[in-house]
């Protein structure tokens, strides 16, 4: 993977976005919630360790059944140690590939 696909995370600027103040239902939406109560700074929620944190664009097919596409952005923590069945950022002949680890004894 292209190193320059990668990006360095910021929490020095906020990034808000509006947040429905009711929950969804998964039926008909209802006409009364069409209205904005308050914003969602999505760096608060999703980047835990700013310093060891980066974004990368993902390129190929081969995590689709774990919901990884082509074109996605992940959001990795390189801080955090990985468990058996968690998501990796591997280098493999230096390379970046994204990868489902599976670790036995």
């Amino acid at each position: 993977m292209n190193k320059s696909k990668i990006y360095k995370s910021s929490v020095q600027s906020k990034l808000s976005i509006n947040l429905y103040s009711s929950s969804i239902e998964a039926g008909f939406p209802s006409p009364a919630d069409d209205h904005l109560d308050i914003s969602l700074d999505l760096n608060k929620y999703l980047i835990k360790h700013p310093a060891s944190t980066f974004y990368i664009y993902v390129k190929g097919d081969s995590m689709i059944e774990e919901g990884i596409y082509s074109g996605d952005i992940m959001v990795v923590d390189k801080s955090l140690n990985p468990k058996s069945n968690d998501i990796i950022i591997a280098v493999i002949n230096g390379d970046f590939t994204v990868k489902k680890l599976y670790k036995k004894k």
